[in-house]
């Protein structure tokens, strides 16, 4: 049951539909102005106001109900109003006359993110009270689902695959879920898989005896040994060769290890959280990711949208960067905070710290303006170069019949794979992160174009 207010000028409406609430379980009262609404606000879990309304407006009242969700109901004619709720803040809209399928599903949803957001804030106050204020933070709906999942999964020890882009704060839910879980006083050990080599995998994670190996002059206890009673979080686990995968298998089935060298079995009580900014399923379908390991790893699955979809939650950001992690004494300037939403974000939110950083160091102490901000945030998006579709179409002419689309597609492919090698300087590990794919792929696409 939750307390419901209903602001509205018309008795038949504020009638009928406290009648629906109330039969729905929930106890509800009725207010014939935005100024009597205002007065008995305290308490309640949600409004439905009226836009219309004699002396204060809809409109008006809207921002002033202290962030509680507020939907407001408007008539046919002036949707522009609804429209504008919205923008101010309003949680959803409905039109006159209401519909009782319209709102009970409405008041269910409305009242589910409510609780959720309560959770939420809950959540973030016991981790900041704990381990200090953390960048992991956003008010957009993608975020908030993010922190559900993240308040879920810390109540058990199943394990975790965070997936998203690259600098979207990956190892920040992994840590955040370590920090609210029971495992919280123990050890959190990070592994980069994609800079492991396949030759010092087993040695890293497993550990060796003395003599396992030439160099090996005394026994040394392995990343999961080491995370023993806490958290090990493999990041980049896409990146792991066939031979690795097999062997992390074996860890995640048996929760033993051998040390290399060694012959004695030993029991490990380590949490796996796992990442990677690739499609693992995509992987997994093309033969390049075991699919009995996806299914031991992604136990519960963590998606974390990229920056570009949540530019609501830039303030946000920008605001605990300032703040939290640089103690800059000056303030950001609307017109910046515009730049910064503008972008796109490719590098997402480590990119977003880098020119908050950069801003810091140009405006030297003062307000954070558009100039303060690195060259490629301030740029507009480049439009497609026009030559682009010329090129595309020269190609496409000049093939035989059934083969423009392999021919455009292999001078695109070899295209993007040079500039990528180009761009790493020949590394093969990072242009295959760059690109999203396996080294392997990557490996047979060098061979097949020669590059």
């Amino acid at each position: 049951m939750a307390r419901i207010l209903i602001i509205d000028d018309e008795p038949g409406v504020c009638w009928a539909l406290k009648k629906l609430l109330e039969g729905a379980g929930h106890a509800v009262e009725a207010f014939g102005s935005a100024e009597q609404g205002l007065n008995g606000a305290a308490g309640a879990e949600l409004i439905f106001l009226d836009i219309g309304l004699p002396g204060m407006t809809g409109l008006e009242a809207l921002e002033r109900f202290g962030g509680k969700p507020v939907v407001v109901i408007t008539a046919h004619g002036t949707l522009d109003n609804a429209v504008e709720a919205l923008r101010r803040g309003a949680y959803d809209y409905l039109v006159k006359p209401l519909r009782s399928e319209d709102v009970l599903p409405l008041v269910e949803r409305a009242l589910l993110r409510s609780a959720l957001e309560r959770e939420v804030a809950r959540l973030r106050r016991e981790l900041e009270e704990r381990h200090g204020a953390s960048p992991l933070c956003g008010a957009t709906r993608a975020m908030q689902e993010v922190f559900k999942s993240i308040a879920t999964v810390a109540l058990s020890d199943a394990p975790v695959l965070v997936l998203g882009e690259s600098g979207t704060g990956k190892e920040l839910v992994a840590r955040t879920i370590h920090r609210a879980s029971r495992r919280a006083a123990g050890p959190f050990e990070p592994i980069d898989c994609g800079a492991l080599p396949e030759a010092l995998f087993e040695s890293e994670l497993f550990g060796h005896e003395k003599g396992a190996f030439t160099g090996a002059v005394g026994r040394k206890r392995g990343r999961l040994e080491t995370a023993h009673g806490g958290t090990v979080f493999l990041d980049e686990v896409g990146e792991l060769t066939a031979a690795s995968q097999a062997k992390l298998l074996r860890f995640l089935a048996e929760k033993e290890i051998t040390r290399l060298g060694g012959h004695d079995r030993i029991e490990v009580d380590a949490r796996v959280i796992a990442a990677t900014h690739r499609d693992l399923r995509a992987a997994k379908e093309a033969g390049e990711f075991r699919e009995d390991l996806f299914y031991r790893l992604a136990v519960t699955e963590i998606r974390l949208p990229p920056l570009r979809d949540r530019l609501d939650d830039v303030p946000l950001l920008v605001a605990h960067f300032l703040s939290k992690e640089f103690a800059y004494p000056g303030a950001v300037s609307q017109e910046a905070l515009a730049v910064l939403k503008a972008h796109s974000w490719p590098g997402n939110v480590r990119e977003l710290r880098n020119a908050v950083e950069a801003a810091t160091v140009s405006a030297r102490g003062a307000v954070l303006l558009p100039e303060h901000l690195p060259p490629s945030v301030r740029a507009a998006p480049a439009a497609p170069p026009d030559d682009l579709a010329r090129m595309v179409a020269r190609l496409a002419d000049g093939a035989p019949e059934g083969e423009a689309y392999p021919r455009v597609h292999d001078a695109f492919e070899r295209a993007v794979i040079a500039h990528e090698l180009a761009r790493c300087g020949g590394n093969q590990v990072r242009a295959a992160r760059r690109l999203g794919i396996h080294r392997t792929t990557l490996r047979k696409l060098i061979e097949k174009y020669a590059l």
